[in-house]
């Protein structure tokens, strides 16, 4: 076994075989579901671009949802074609990785470590789903490679790639901005080699053009500059005060988020996938990988990990583990290249195929849950649509999949008790249900509700695909 695994053309082949059947698979399986308020955001703008109507929210997301458009013409749903563009961009990270990795490492064994890094079973979940995480991240690997292949000569020249797949990326995922560390890195170290304030100025002028390019296709879409920075000045104010989950806003004790963050979403989530044989695995991984000598990655690369590990922390929603698909593949490069680079026994040759098989066989299982299992909020939708009574609908954020399922039935967002006090008096002689967000939104205004409510149904669907509806309770509201 040890013989045929360090034969570098069967490493190759191996790995090709996985990369290939994992991109038919996550093909195959794209999701076909806008099961969530932004998933309905970027599948309604593929037919009409429109930021005041949320189609998409801002920032506006316009590459990706051009990738999108591109295939929704072959593809005729279009949150299926959002998810086939990202499988796709994600298939074409393999490039960057590979290039990244064999700057340490044989091509065999840089495409064996890709495999890896591929397989990781969360990521294929939400890179086959019609949000920008799956495009975003394999733009944010070309993006890395550029910088580390603009570091390798010193020419002006090649510090324009990075700024222009930084600009790609921002087009496609605006809150993996603190990325832009790596580009100061560039300039720092252009600055102690040439001491030139010229090339300086023309850095930030080449990266600004870049940006400019997008927002101004934004912008036009919005019929001014001035519209579009008062919709970016309300969609962050909503975002870091009101909606967004940041830790400004979230009343959660430092510590507990914390721990959350770093073992719920990176490893448990992001990593293990859930799965208590993969996380048993991994930590086998990091033993050896501990007492092994330990390797030293750029600079850059680790310190715009963490800075982006900190914005993640506090400025994203943690009740969402997708914010952190940057660090888990971060977390994979760095830990196989150093177990990888070392020399292996047949023992960790062994575990390394062992991890590849089970996020192989993990990633494919809930891959097909997600595509062939009617979402939580799809199954609300057509239960209540078939009813035969006479009731109204108060929803939290499920409303948006109602508005995009096209449901018959009279249904209401509802944030504060007081409106919903108000509201149901129109509703006298209809039942009155609500979504358990409801119920747990007005439980946190202060208002007990346990005499008002009886429990009719759960609908269950993935929760690793969609941690926040993946699981919806009906109640009725009972005077």
């Amino acid at each position: 076994m040890k013989h045929f695994l360090g034969n570098n053309r069967f490493l190759s082949y191996v790995s090709f075989v996985i990369l290939a059947s994992l991109f038919l698979l996550e093909i195959y399986y794209a999701s076909p579901y806008a099961a969530t308020w932004d998933q309905v955001d970027f599948a309604l703008a593929l037919d009409r671009y429109d930021l005041l109507a949320m189609q998409p929210h801002f920032p506006g997301y316009p590459y990706f949802i051009l990738g999108g458009m591109f295939v929704h013409a072959f593809v005729d749903n279009p949150a299926k074609a959002l998810s086939i563009f990202n499988v796709v961009a994600m298939f074409s990270a393999t490039v960057p990785i590979v290039l990244l990795v064999k700057k340490y490492l044989s091509t065999a064994a840089a495409l064996f470590i890709s495999a890896l890094i591929q397989s990781a079973s969360y990521v294929m979940v939400i890179a086959a789903q019609p949000m920008s995480d799956g495009a975003a991240l394999a733009a944010l690997w070309w993006y890395w490679w550029s910088v580390e292949w603009a570091r390798e000569r010193d020419k002006w020249q090649r510090q324009l790639l990075p700024l222009a797949f930084f600009s790609l990326l921002m087009g496609i995922r605006l809150s993996y901005a603190p990325f832009a560390v790596a580009i100061l890195f560039l300039w720092y170290e252009d600055w102690k080699k040439h001491r030139s304030v010229r090339r300086i100025v023309c850095f930030l002028t080449a990266a600004a053009f870049f940006q400019f390019i997008w927002i101004t296709a934004v912008a036009a879409t919005e019929g001014s500059f001035q519209s579009f920075f008062k919709l970016a000045l309300s969609f962050t104010s909503g975002h870091f005060e009101e909606w967004g989950g940041t830790a400004a806003n979230d009343g959660q004790p430092l510590w507990e988020r914390v721990i959350h963050f770093f073992f719920y979403n990176i490893l448990w989530t992001g990593i293990a996938s859930q799965n208590v044989i993969l996380l048993f695995l991994y930590m086998v991984v990091w033993t050896a990988i501990w007492r092994s000598r330990k390797f030293l990655f750029p600079r850059w690369l680790l310190v715009s990990g963490f800075v982006y590990f900190l914005w993640a922390l506090f400025a994203q929603n943690i009740e969402k583990p997708r914010h952190i698909l940057p660090l888990v593949h971060l977390v994979l490069l760095y830990g196989w290249t150093c177990y990888v680079r070392h020399h292996l026994s047949m023992y960790r040759w062994s575990i390394a195929l062992a991890v590849l098989a089970v996020q192989f066989v993990t990633g494919t299982w809930h891959l097909r849950e997600q595509a062939l299992q009617l979402p939580a909020t799809y199954q609300l939708a057509y239960d209540l649509r078939d009813s035969r009574e006479n009731f109204v609908l108060y929803t939290w954020e499920e409303t948006r999949v109602l508005q995009y399922l096209d449901v018959d039935f009279p249904h209401k967002d509802v944030l504060h008790f007081s409106f919903f006090l108000q509201d149901k008096e129109n509703y006298r002689h209809v039942k009155i249900y609500m979504t358990d967000h409801v119920v747990k939104g007005f439980q946190a205004q202060g208002i007990s509700l346990s005499r008002h409510v009886r429990k009719v149904k759960i609908y269950r669907s993935s929760t690793l695909a969609d941690p926040v509806y993946g699981n919806i309770t009906l109640y009725e509201w009972m005077n």
